[in-house]
């Protein structure tokens, strides 16, 4: 499948998102939530029909971005990328990949679109922030240890499992774990918003004293 990427002017309005998103801020995360979740979840379900799926490619193609968001430098690279990694990642999908969605899965879509908004207020979003980041130590061992060292010291995959001395599937499994319990748990205390839920695996771990 082809993808036609119309060109992006920087306009006042993008120029501020780019540069907030090479900062890493939220309002950058909540923009560019805004400008191309529905539309990727949208197309990403062209391509594999499973609609839990697709919201779990999109959200990780979305940390993957702010994770390198070094990388970019205009607004056309960012939408390049994003179309992109969907399309390559839903290309790659199969049945055996795939988490099982189970009903505290499904609950956190409905939830995530409706709680977006109060995060916007700094004080709110922090104390969120540092539930989310109790969330983190409260995961079991293999899945707290792979978490912190992939999200919070940015080692790669093979360095992970290098380190820890676990095998490279061993570490995706711990991850992708480590990703279903917090949406879940995050759901269930009613804090599952995925702006808020991006910015925090992707930039707001790196910069925290744990």
């Amino acid at each position: 499948m082809s993808i036609l990427i119309m060109p992006m002017t920087l306009s006042p309005r993008n120029q501020d998102v780019l540069t907030e998103f090479k900062q890493g801020s939220y309002f950058a995360v909540s923009a560019l939530y805004d400008e191309h979740y529905f539309l990727l979840t949208d197309f990403a379900r062209q391509l594999i029909v499973q609609e839990t799926e697709a919201h779990f490619i999109v959200q990780e193609t979305l940390i993957k971005l702010f994770l390198m968001r070094d990388r970019f430098n205009t607004m056309a690279d960012i939408k390049a990328f994003l179309y992109i990694t969907v399309r390559n990642t839903c290309f790659a999908y199969t049945r055996a990949e795939q988490m099982e969605a189970t009903a505290a899965e499904a609950s956190w879509l409905e939830q995530a679109l409706h709680t977006n908004a109060r995060f916007d207020d700094e004080a709110v979003r922090l104390a969120a922030l540092c539930q989310l980041q109790q969330q983190v130590m409260e995961l079991p061992g293999p899945e707290q240890t792979v978490f912190r060292a992939i999200f919070c010291d940015r080692l790669t995959m093979p360095a992970a499992a290098e380190q820890l001395g676990l095998s490279p599937m061993m570490v995706s499994q711990h991850r992708i774990n480590a990703i279903r319990l917090l949406r879940e748990r995050l759901a269930a205390a009613e804090l599952f918003a995925i702006p808020l839920f991006i910015y925090f695996v992707a930039v707001y771990c790196r910069h925290t004293s744990w």
